[in-house]
C-alpha cells in the first residue's frame, strides 16, 4: 500500500473518545485487529506492555485498557461508553490480564504482547494512533490497518506453495523460528474477498486456517499512490503552477493518496469538523466530570474571561483560550474528538478556527489546510510525544493551527508555511511528561498557550516577519531535537515530589476502579 502520509489517516484523526491518541485509540485500534485476527471470540487474554516504555506507566490513566478491550468487543468507538469494558467483556466471558513487568518489549514505541487463543501477538503503538501488527507467532508481519488483509496460516511446509497460488495478489511470506509460516495479502478493494475466498477453497488442503482483517483507518490508501507533493517547498511550487489556494491543494494530495473525489474529501471534512463542533460546545458547557487532578474550568474561564474581571484583555484569545480548554476536557471525560494531530493536542486547532468567527466553509477550509501543514510533518514520522517529545503533538498542532490561521486571512501558501516554521521555532524541545499518564497535566495548559502561540506566528508572519528558517528545515530540526529529548529520562512534571505523589494516589484509584 502506499507509503505517504494521509490527512485523514495521520492528521485529521482519529476520531474516538479521548484522551489519547497513542494511548486511548491505538490500543483499540490494536484489540479490533486482534480480534480479527484470532477469528473468534478468545476466552482468556494476557496482554503485557512493554516496561521499557511509557506504555506500562500511562495504560491506566489514559483508559488503554479500557478501549483494548472495547476494540477485542468489537464495539463502536464513536458511540460506545468505554467506561463499561470490563462489565461487558465479563458477560462476553472473556477473562483478561494485563502485565507492566515481564516484558521489555524491545524495539518498539509503545509495545504489547498479547496471548489469546494459542498465539502469541506482538502489537506496536506508533504515534497518533497508528498502529502496528509486527509479529504473530514469531513470523514477522507488518499490518497497519489501513488497507484488507488476508493472512493464511499454512500448514507445515506449504507456506512457498501457498505464496504461488496467489501470486496475483503479490503475497508476502514469513517464517517463524518454529517453523511457523504465515502469508499475508494486502488489498485496497473489499470486493476482493469474492475471488480470494475461491482460491482459499481450492487450495484447502495447503491451509490451517486464515483470517480475513478490516481495516481500522478511515483512508484505504491507493497501491502505489503519488502525491502531488511532499514538503512545504514543493506544496507552494504546486500552489504557483496549479494558481489553487493551500486548502484546494491539500484536498488534491488527499483524493491523490485515497482514489476519493475532491468532493468525498471536502465532505469528510465538514464531517470531522462537525465532530469538533459538538466537541468545542460540549466543552464549553462543562455539564460532566472526569477522574483526575483537576475540575473542568473551560466555562468559567470564558465568563471571566468575557468581563474583563481580574484578566487583561486579550482579544480573540478571549474566545480561544477557554475553547482549547473546554476541548481538552470534553475530552478526558471520553467525550468523542478528533486527534489533531494527536489526542494530547486536540484542543488548539478547534479553538484557533473557530474562535475567528468567520463560516463554516471558511473553518472547514482552514482545517483542511491544517491537514496539508501536518501531513508535510508526518512525511517521515508519526506524531508521538513518546517518540519526539511534546513539541511532536502540542508543537505541530499550533504549527498546523498557524498555518490555517494564514490561510483563513488570505495569506499566500509560503506564509503559511513560514508561520508553521515560526511556530515550531516557538515550542521546539517540549518533552513529554504527562504526570500519572493522563492528558491533563501539564497538557492542557499548554493546548492553551499553545494557542496562543499559532495567532502570535501566524500574525507576525502576515505583518512580514521573516522566521527565516524555511519550514521543511524546521521540521527536519524538530526530529533531530525529539530524538535527544526522549533519551533524557527523569525530567519535567511528573517527575516532580508533587507530580510523584500524585501518580501514586491516582494509581491506586484506576487500579480500585477497575475492579468489577
Amino acid at each position: 500500500m502506499s507509503n505517504h502520509p494521509s490527512i485523514f489517516n495521520h492528521v485529521l484523526g482519529p476520531v474516538a473518545p479521548g484522551p489519547s491518541s497513542s494511548n486511548t485509540a491505538a490500543p483499540y485500534r490494536i484489540g479490533f485487529l486482534v480480534r480479527q485476527i484470532a477469528g473468534e471470540m478468545p476466552k482468556k487474554i494476557l496482554m503485557e506492555l512493554a516496561y521499557s516504555t511509557s506504555f506500562a506507566r500511562t495504560f491506566l490513566g489514559s483508559k488503554s485498557d479500557l478501549a483494548f478491550i472495547s476494540g477485542l468487543l468489537q464495539k463502536d468507538m464513536k458511540k460506545y461508553d468505554i467506561s463499561e469494558a470490563y462489565r461487558d467483556a465479563q458477560r462476553a466471558g472473556l477473562s483478561i490480564e494485563f502485565d507492566t513487568k515481564s516484558w521489555e518489549g524491545k524495539g518498539t514505541m509503545k509495545g504489547s504482547r498479547i496471548t489469546l487463543c494459542g498465539m502469541v501477538i506482538i502489537a506496536d503503538s506508533t504515534g497518533g494512533g497508528t498502529v502496528l501488527i509486527k509479529e504473530i507467532d514469531g513470523c514477522e508481519l507488518d499490518i497497519k490497518g489501513d488497507s484488507f488483509v488476508l493472512l493464511i496460516f499454512a500448514k507445515m511446509n506449504m507456506g512457498k506453495t501457498l505464496s504461488d497460488a496467489f501470486k496475483d495478489y503479490s503475497p508476502k511470506l514469513s517464517v517463524g523460528k518454529d517453523g511457523k509460516e504465515i502469508v499475508s495479502i494486502a488489498y485496497s478493494s473489499e470486493k476482493e474477498n469474492t475471488n480470494l475466498i475461491k482460491l482459499l477453497y481450492a487450495n484447502a488442503n495447503l491451509v490451517e486456517k486464515h483470517s480475513f482483517i478490516k481495516p481500522v483507518h478511515p483512508v484505504v490508501c491507493k497501491d502505489k499512490a503519488i502525491p502531488p507533493f511532499q514538503t512545504g517547498a514543493e506544496l507552494c511550487d504546486y500552489c504557483k503552477k496549479k494558481r489553487c489556494s493551500i486548502w484546494q491543494a491539500a484536498i488534491k494530495y488527499e483524493a491523490a493518496i485515497s482514489g476519493w473525489t475532491e468532493k468525498e474529501v471536502y465532505t469528510y471534512a465538514e464531517e470531522l469538523w462537525k465532530i469538533c463542533d459538538t466537541s468545542i460546545r460540549t466543552g464549553l458547557k462543562n455539564n460532566f466530570e472526569f477522574d483526575g487532578m483537576i475540575k473542568p474550568k473551560a466555562r468559567l474561564l470564558a465568563k471571566k474571561y468575557k468581563n474583563h474581571k481580574k484578566s487583561y484583555p486579550m482579544g480573540i484569545l478571549d474566545s480561544a483560550v477557554p475553547i482549547s480548554l473546554g476541548v481538552m476536557e470534553h475530552s478526558n471525560a471520553a467525550g468523542i474528538i478528533v486527534c489533531l494531530p494527536t489526542g494530547g493536542s486536540s484542543g488548539i486547532v478547534p479553538a484557533a478556527i473557530y474562535s475567528t468567527g468567520l463560516s463554516k466553509d471558511a473553518m472547514v477550509k482552514g482545517f483542511i489546510t491544517s491537514g496539508v501543514i501536518g501531513v508535510i510533518m508526518a512525511r517521515n514520522n508519526n506524531f508521538s510525544g513518546g517518540g519526539l517529545g511534546c513539541q511532536a503533538e502540542i508543537g505541530w498542532g499550533a504549527a498546523m493551527a498557524a498555518g490555517a490561521l494564514v490561510q483563513m486571512l488570505g495569506g499566500t501558501p509560503e506564509q503559511a508555511c513560514d508561520a508553521a516554521s515560526m511556530t515550531l521555532q516557538s515550542l521546539s524541545g517540549l518533552v513529554c511528561d504527562p504526570v500519572a499518564g493522563t492528558v491533563q497535566v501539564p497538557c492542557i495548559a499548554r493546548n492553551m498557550s499553545a494557542t496562543a502561540t499559532a495567532f502570535v506566528c501566524a500574525n507576525a508572519v502576515l505583518a512580514g516577519f521573516d522566521p527565516v528558517i524555511p519550514f521543511d528545515e524546521e521540521c527536519d530540526a524538530i526530529v533531530k531535537i525529539g530524538k535527544i529529548v526522549c533519551k533524557c529520562k527523569g525530567i519535567g512534571a511528573t517527575t516532580t515530589p508533587t507530580g510523584q505523589r500524585i501518580a501514586e494516589e491516582m494509581n491506586r484509584k484506576y487500579t480500585e476502579s477497575r475492579k468489577v
